[in-house]
């Protein structure tokens, strides 16, 4: 038995230390990716905690005890802050409340270990901060992904493989972590995977560390690839000037809602707008001026839609929208919701005012004429007639 735990730590530190250095050369060549290289710091700070307390024989003394488990605390600490910032969902408050929990976590050994207590009593109370920390970061890309598929993602084909296997890693985890808890016999369970004395609690600890470092490196790039090569589909659906979506990704779209319209017999809205005078203002302040005020333009529209509208460029002075489950009632009153939100916009460029004419119409379609380009067509020959 000794001589098998003895090569599981070896094995956990070696693997330790690979898992690291692969993230760290992943991180050299993403530093833009958000939280990546907080995530990073996990392996490694883990590592040196290992190492410290598998490679130096049993902690006995107060400052190696410590050393220890600061080291472990800022390595789960750093990956929860890591996946919150990659998320965007890190805080002033969160990264508080991090630093809050580790510090009473590693105040708590301390008085434990003053106190004469046994190694499982410490792993125990960590495991606390472990379990917390572990759960946290599976809440945090459920947050972010949970398990719809919105129709922007339908239709660039997102891949959520990464990020649903790192949030199934670190729930396990957590369990895990909630096992080394209830392990302890001073808490009075009597758990039936330690029957007798908590004598399993060592060695699956160390086969956990063994098996889970390379695969959270695994997840992390899995992760990290999948919004990399999220960002470049919709780097190309975006239109270069406005920064919606063109008129192939606008279409694209539109044929994923008007699929879900049919399957649920919804009416869908169709609404043009479209600059009367496009000619005249670029003739009046040139290609770049005319750009901004494209611009402008577009962030009114923005300001005035629903956040379920599919909003694109479908020419020089023609803008779409697409309103899922929409009637004729609806989209005349986001017809005048846009109307309002453009022309009460002043329009700005080399230092005098630019007078912008719109001209907004709707169309909505149900069951069999729920079609992109008839749609398009019709809404096109209302706002010609207009």
């Amino acid at each position: 038995m000794t001589e098998d735990i003895s090569f599981l730590i070896l094995a956990t530190l070696v693997m330790h230390l690979a898992s690291a250095l692969l993230l760290a050369g992943f991180w050299a060549r993403n530093q833009a990716s958000f939280g990546l290289a907080t995530i990073t710091i996990s392996p490694i700070a883990s590592f040196i905690g290992l190492v410290l307390a598998l490679g130096f024989g049993e902690a006995k003394s107060l400052a190696h005890v410590l050393a220890i488990y600061v080291f472990l605390t800022i390595g789960h600490a750093s990956a929860w802050l890591g996946f919150a910032d990659f998320w965007h969902q890190k805080t002033k408050r969160l990264t508080a409340l991090v630093a809050l929990l580790a510090v009473l976590t590693l105040i708590a050994i301390c008085f434990y270990q003053a106190g004469g207590g046994v190694p499982i009593g410490r792993t125990a109370l960590v495991s606390i901060f472990f379990a917390i920390s572990s759960f946290a970061i599976a809440l945090h890309i459920y947050l972010a992904k949970g398990f719809r598929i919105d129709i922007y993602e339908s239709a660039i084909r997102e891949s959520r493989v990464g990020s649903y296997f790192v949030m199934g890693l670190f729930l396990l985890h957590g369990l895990m972590n909630l096992y080394r808890i209830f392990s302890w016999p001073e808490l009075g369970f009597d758990t039936a995977f330690s029957p007798s004395g908590s004598e399993w609690v060592a060695p699956l600890t160390i086969m956990e560390a063994l098996m889970f470092t390379p695969m959270y490196v695994i997840g992390t790039i899995m992760m990290v690839a999948e919004r990399l090569q999220t960002e470049l589909r919709v780097e190309q659906m975006l239109e270069p000037v406005t920064r919606t979506l063109n008129r192939r990704a606008f279409q694209t779209v539109c044929k994923v809602v008007l699929a879900r319209a049919r399957r649920n017999a919804d009416a869908v809205s169709i609404l043009m707008v479209e600059i009367g005078n496009f000619k005249e203002i670029r003739e009046a302040v040139g290609r770049t001026g005319c750009d901004k005020i494209l611009k402008q333009m577009a962030n009114a529209v923005v300001a005035g839609r629903r956040e379920q509208d599919v909003f694109g460029r479908f020419s020089n002075d023609e803008f779409l929208l697409i309103l899922p489950g929409t009637p004729e009632e609806g989209a005349h009153l986001l017809e005048e919701r846009v109307r309002k939100e453009v022309l009460s916009r002043p329009y700005q460029q080399k230092g005098r005012d630019v007078s912008v004419e719109v001209k907004i119409q709707s169309h909505t379609a149900r069951g069999d004429d729920l079609d992109v380009e008839g749609m398009i067509d019709a809404v096109a020959m209302k706002l010609s007639a207009q």
